[in-house]
């Protein structure tokens, strides 16, 4: 895979997980690009084969330190569940 084919693999995992996230509705009327940082970090574990454990890690790590959450307010199985559901399906 040359560099073009990379980087347009990667726009489109990133897009496609945007929408998954964005579709979770953390907080309401953000704007679309709000959670590109916790896209970054999620998509950095996939290309590692990170597993479901893993990816949970991450999501809740990046919502309750950078975005305030409390441990109850998400469902961090349901999520990682749903982006390596996509994953190993796309």
């Amino acid at each position: 895979m040359n560099k073009k084919e990379i980087s347009r693999e990667f726009n489109g995992d990133f897009s496609e997980l945007r929408k998954i996230i964005n579709s979770w509705n953390l907080i309401p009327g953000s704007p679309s690009d709000e959670h590109d940082s916790l896209i970054h970090k999620i998509l950095s574990q996939l290309y590692r084969v990170a597993d479901n454990d893993k990816i949970g890690k991450v999501i809740e790590s990046e919502l309750i330190v950078n975005y305030g959450f409390f441990r109850h307010e998400i469902n961090v199985k349901k999520y990682a569940f749903e982006i390596l559901d996509w994953w190993n399906t796309k």
